[in-house]
C-alpha cells in the first residue's frame, strides 16, 4: 500500500514529467543520426576549447578526412573512442586526416566540470582539439542519439561514414573505412558503397523544413517543405523521417505510419522508421506486428535508445521483468539522459502496480528535465 505522500508526489511528478517530454517531443531531434544521413551536408559550428578560446569547423578540418567525435565524461564507451580516435589521428594525420572530439555532457557544464574533461584529455595525451558544447546546439544539429558517436566528413563537410555507440565490430569497419580512404588499401572487407548525395535542391528545402519547425510559430510549413524535398529526390529518405515525426506530433499516425513506411521501402533496417512506425502499430491494436518491427531494429544492432525502452515497456506489460529490464539497461548505456526513457521505464511499473519504482523513475525524468532548463 503506498502512503498518500508518495502517492501525491508520484502524481506531481507523472504531471510535470509527462509536460516536459511532451515539450522534449517537439523540438525535432536532429538521432544513426535522426535526421541526417551519409550524404549530407554535415552543420558548421563554433565551439571553444576548455580555456575558452572558440574555434570554428573550418579551421580544424583535415585535407582529406575529419573524424568528429560527440562523446561524454559518464559514457562507457566514450573513453574507448577517444583512444581509438587517438591511434588513428597518430597513424593518419599525415595523410590528411583531422579529428575533432565534442564534449556534450549536457546542457549545462560546470567549470568542475571542465577541469574533469581536461584532465582525462591530458591523461590519455590528446593532441587533436577538444570542444565543449554548452547548450548542446551542436550535438542537436547532429542529431545524435547516443554516446559516443563518430562522424567522418571530406573537405565539403559531406557525411562520408556514421557510427554510433561504438560497437566493436563496426568500430573496426570504420578503421578500415579510413584506411582505404586514404591510403587505398583493402583490408579483404566488402569496399565501402558509393556515397548517395541527396539532390542539393531537396537537401536545402529539408533544411527549410528543419530550421522552420525548429521555430515554433512557423513549424506548419515545415510539412510543405519536406514534401518539396521528397519531390525534389525521392530517394532522400531524410524528409520522409522529418514528415513522419512530424504527422506524429499533429496526431496523425496514419500518415505518419506511411511516411515510416515509406523509409523502410528504401532502407529495410532504418532503426528510426522500424522504432517509431512500430509503436505506431502497438498503439494502433496491432501490438505484434509493432513489436515485430521493434525486434528487428534491436536485432540489427539499431543505437536508437527508444526500440529499447518502448521493446522494454511491451516485455514489462507480458510479464516478462527480466527480458524488460536487459532492455532497460541497454538504453540507458546509449543514452542515460533520455527523459523518455525514465518516462517510459515508470510508465511500466506503473501499468504493473509497482509504484514505487515507478516514483522513481518518474523523478529520475523530472530531475534531468530540470537539469536541461
Amino acid at each position: 500500500m503506498v502512503s498518500y505522500p508518495v502517492l501525491s508526489q508520484r502524481i506531481i511528478l507523472l504531471t510535470i514529467v509527462f509536460t516536459a517530454v511532451a515539450v522534449f517531443l517537439i523540438v525535432p531531434a536532429a538521432a544513426t543520426l535522426q535526421s541526417l544521413q551519409v550524404g549530407m551536408e554535415a552543420p558548421s559550428f563554433a565551439l571553444p576549447r576548455g580555456s575558452g578560446e572558440t574555434v570554428e569547423l573550418s579551421e580544424l578540418m583535415g585535407e582529406r578526412l575529419t573524424v568528429v567525435l560527440f562523446w561524454s565524461t559518464w559514457s562507457k564507451k566514450s573513453r574507448q573512442a577517444l583512444v581509438e580516435a587517438k591511434q588513428l589521428w597518430e597513424r593518419y594525420h599525415a595523410q590528411g586526416l583531422a579529428v575533432v572530439a565534442i564534449n556534450a555532457d549536457g546542457q549545462t557544464i560546470s567549470d568542475a566540470l571542465v577541469a574533469e574533461i581536461e584532465a582525462l584529455t591530458t591523461e590519455l595525451h590528446i593532441e587533436f582539439p577538444v570542444l565543449i558544447d554548452r547548450g548542446l546546439a551542436t550535438f542537436h544539429d547532429y542529431g545524435v542519439i547516443a554516446f559516443p558517436t563518430t562522424v567522418i566528413i571530406d573537405p565539403d563537410r559531406l557525411i562520408r561514414y556514421e557510427l554510433s555507440g561504438y560497437p566493436l565490430v563496426a568500430a573496426e569497419e570504420m578503421k578500415d573505412f579510413v584506411l582505404a580512404e586514404l591510403t587505398g588499401v583493402q583490408t579483404g572487407a566488402e569496399p565501402a558503397a558509393a556515397v548517395y548525395r541527396a539532390d542539393k535542391k531537396a537537401r536545402r528545402f529539408f533544411q527549410m523544413g528543419s530550421k522552420t519547425l525548429q521555430s515554433g510559430r512557423m513549424a506548419a510549413t515545415a510539412e510543405n517543405w519536406f514534401k518539396k524535398a521528397i519531390e525534389a529526390d525521392p530517394q532522400f529518405v531524410a524528409p520522409h523521417l522529418a514528415l513522419g515525426r512530424y504527422y506524429q506530433q499533429q496526431r496523425q499516425p496514419a500518415k505518419a505510419l506511411d511516411q515510416f513506411e515509406q523509409v523502410l521501402a528504401k532502407e529495410p533496417a532504418n532503426a528510426v522508421a522500424l522504432c517509431e512506425g512500430g509503436m505506431l502499430l502497438v498503439d494502433s491494436g496491432k501490438r505484434e506486428a509493432g513489436q515485430a518491427w521493434l525486434e528487428k531494429a534491436v536485432a540489427a544492432g539499431a543505437t536508437y535508445a527508444p526500440c529499447f525502452y518502448h521493446l522494454a515497456g511491451i516485455f514489462g506489460a507480458e510479464g516478462d521483468p527480466e527480458r524488460a529490464g536487459e532492455l532497460l539497461a541497454r538504453a540507458k548505456e546509449l543514452n542515460p539522459l533520455d527523459v523518455a526513457l525514465y518516462a517510459a521505464e515508470g510508465a511500466m511499473y506503473e501499468n504493473r502496480q509497482q509504484l514505487e519504482p515507478a516514483a522513481r523513475a518518474y523523478r529520475k525524468a523530472l530531475e534531468i528535465t530540470l537539469s536541461l532548463q
